[in-house]
């Protein structure tokens, strides 16, 4: 058995590198015939397969950007990519065009980890169309604000709480932030160890994507014939790694929807986005039983939403820790407005928000300064196109380095500096003709994130509560000696600091009574 599963893998390498010197050739035919864009110069049969950077590719990409224009082509056995490096370029394809560069290309690595249901990877099609529209139903800036904020409020504020009793497991309580108010935003869990359970799952599975995800680190991605490579042999990480890992990607996405199924024949009721999407979805059939398709919906609906919150926003948080430990003048100035409107007798709340201007200044320039997500989530072209003259075939994936159009000195002067200013007027206000990093940070064209108004919500209610009951600082580690914090951010899909602050502590006993008035009212 063994000896017939070594020469069916050696059989298929050497079939796979036929068909790479045949798609190579191809290639080549095409580029002559096509003028495709420019981009390093390629090897003979792997092209540009060995240049992929695996640490901080979004750093490399910009170089070539500098060097060869923003919209970059890499020659690719498999898979043509092509990356675009300005926000011109991906305004002109992406939303302009949208219509033909809404597609998704398949992952290899997500497929063999199940996570072929979330629908930001999701194929263009009527099953998309469908998820989303049900997405935004209860995910909106409407009902994320009159549905949503009260939970999210609520979870800010058991953060304080945990901070507070133990600090040197701050940037853990952070990471659970985002998650638990999603899960009893989607799912109604109350009960503090499920919950807990809910959270380490959902980072089991999503450690895995952000891992996947990060161009070149599966040599799969770009040679797919070797995810037939059996996990036991040298060449099989891609089989080893999924095998890991996807009974957790599908126990996040069904465990938790089981249960609120569950409830449900037992005659509760749940106030819960899952809840609601069940009985919606049961009265458009006027049956009990959803239909396999409106299962399929409802989950992809709740863990989508699970997933989403849970990663991207909890980065954010952590940037704008890192941020705060880095830039002590900044923290100052946002604790002085928050004196101000909030006063030291309460804590924030949603109605302050608007009156925060320097506060909503901290948020933009958090979203900006660390990108969670440096390459977005790569586009697919659907047919025949051109640009700036240059041929681009159907299929070609795009990819965008939303990281270097964050860090455009001629839209962000100074960009490796943290500066909420650089988004305010003369007179204080949000400047309007400063780029919002918003329009970066979520994607473009159709496939911007349906999520964007619950991360922005969590992300402005949290930096108003921590900065308004805490101080911030570098610290000390275990041995004593002072922490030198560096704005270096991982090399993964999902982007978050490498150091964090050691000293998160109550500015003053006022802040602190504030934080144990809240352990009452949540307690009672």
């Amino acid at each position: 058995m063994a000896i017939s599963s070594i020469a069916a893998t050696v059989f298929a390498i050497l079939l796979g590198f036929v068909v790479l010197s045949y798609v190579r050739s191809s290639t080549q035919t095409r580029r002559v015939r096509g003028h495709l864009p420019p981009g390093p110069p390629p090897k003979w049969i792997v092209g540009n397969l060995f240049d992929f950077p695996l640490a901080k590719p979004w750093e490399t990409y910009r170089r070539w950007a500098e060097e060869y224009g923003d919209v970059v082509h890499l020659d690719l056995p498999v898979k043509p990519i092509v990356m675009l490096g300005s926000l011109k370029a991906a305004n002109d394809l992406l939303d302009k065009r949208s219509q033909i560069y809404s597609d998704r290309p398949q992952s290899v690595m997500l497929e063999l980890l199940s996570f072929g249901w979330a629908f930001s990877t999701m194929p263009y099609g009527s099953l998309w169309r469908t998820c989303r529209k049900h997405f935004h139903e209860h995910f909106n800036q409407s009902i994320v604000r009159h549905q949503h904020s009260t939970t999210q409020l609520q979870e800010s504020r058991a953060l304080l709480k945990r901070i507070l009793f133990t600090p040197e497991l701050a940037r853990q309580h952070i990471r659970s932030l985002p998650g638990s108010s999603i899960i009893k935003v989607v799912y109604g869990t109350r009960d503090a160890s499920r919950t807990d359970t809910y959270v380490r799952l959902a980072e089991t599975a999503l450690d895995a994507a952000r891992k996947a995800s990060v161009p070149g680190a599966f040599m799969a991605e770009l040679l797919p014939f070797l995810r037939h490579i059996p996990s036991w042999l040298p060449g099989g990480n891609a089989r080893r790694f999924s095998e890991k890992y996807r009974p957790s990607v599908c126990e996040m996405r069904d465990k938790p929807f089981d249960e609120v199924q569950a409830a449900m024949a037992a005659g509760k009721t749940i106030p819960c986005v899952a809840y609601n999407l069940i009985r919606q979805l049961q009265d458009a059939h006027g049956t009990q039983e959803l239909t396999a398709e409106q299962d399929t919906v409802a989950r992809i609906v709740t863990a989508v939403a699970y997933a989403g919150a849970a990663d991207t926003t909890t980065a954010s948080i952590e940037s704008f820790v890192l941020a705060m430990g880095l830039y002590p003048e900044v923290q100052r100035k946002a604790q002085v407005e928050l004196d101000r409107v909030v006063g030291p007798s309460r804590l924030p709340d949603f109605n302050d928000l608007e009156s925060l201007t320097y506060v909503k200044a901290v948020v933009l320039e958090t979203l900006r300064w660390m990108p969670a997500v440096p390459l977005g989530i790569p586009h697919s072209l659907t047919t025949d196109d051109e640009c700036n003259g240059y041929h681009l075939p159907k299929g070609t994936i795009l990819m965008v380095n939303a990281w270097a159009m964050m860090k455009n000195p001629e839209d962000y002067p100074d960009p490796d500096d943290f500066k909420p200013e650089r988004f305010l007027d003369a007179e204080g206000n949000i400047n309007p003709d400063v780029r919002d990093p918003r329009t970066i940070a979520f994607g473009f064209g159709r496939r911007i994130c349906p999520g964007s108004d619950f991360a922005i919500s969590l992300l402005s209610i949290c930096i108003a509560s921590m900065l308004h009951v805490f101080e911030i600082k570098a610290g000390t580690d275990e041995s004593s000696q002072p922490v030198v914090l560096t704005a270096e951010g991982c090399s993964e899909a999902i982007s978050s600091p490498l150091m964090f602050p050691r000293h998160i502590v109550p500015r003053s006993a006022q802040a602190e009574r504030l934080i144990r008035d809240v352990v009452v009212e949540c307690e009672d």
